[in-house]
């Protein structure tokens, strides 16, 4: 070497590139994201849904066992009385308080009409839950009052939220 350069000295370190960053995520952290949201949001839907329905499916299975009494015993004034405090505790769960505790007779049996669509309590077998409870034993048939509850109940249409008093 004539001029006394050195060519190693001119020679660098090797140099590693940047650490991978952690964001963006790759697309398949998007995916599990993604994923992981509609399955949570799926189930609190489905949570909301089970509680909000839960005194519909009570009702039912309170009505059964008033069926069950009824085809066991036939006592049609304990089936009217057992019917007509199903249909208090049902309401008074979905709708307000105040707007259902109070009502008594044909304000009651109104109420059940509006709320059911129908004009079976007023004018149908429903009457039955106006007077039935108090009568002789024997005089109002339950059997026809059986499937309109149970119709009634099924198609009460249950607020998302219950409505403040």
């Amino acid at each position: 070497m004539p001029n006394g350069h050195d060519p190693l000295q001119e020679l660098r370190d090797v140099h590693m590139p940047d650490p991978i960053s952690w964001w963006p995520p790759a697309f398949g952290w998007w995916m599990i994201i993604v994923v992981l949201v509609i399955v949570v949001s799926l189930l609190l839907w489905a949570k909301a849904y089970w509680e909000r329905t839960r005194p519909r499916r009570v009702a039912l299975a309170q009505l059964e066992l008033v069926k069950q009494q009824y085809v066991t015993y036939s006592d049609d004034q304990h089936a009217i009385t057992q019917l007509s405090s199903l249909l208090r505790q049902y309401a008074i769960a979905v709708f307000p308080r105040s707007h259902v505790a109070g009502l008594s007779g044909q304000a009651w049996l109104k109420f059940l009409d509006t709320t059911g669509g129908t004009n079976q309590f007023s004018e149908g077998p429903g009457q039955s839950l106006r007077s039935g409870p108090y009568q002789m034993p024997g005089l109002e048939p339950a059997a026809d009052l059986l499937p309109l509850v149970e119709r009634w109940i099924r198609q009460v249409q249950v607020p998302a939220r219950k409505p403040a008093a």
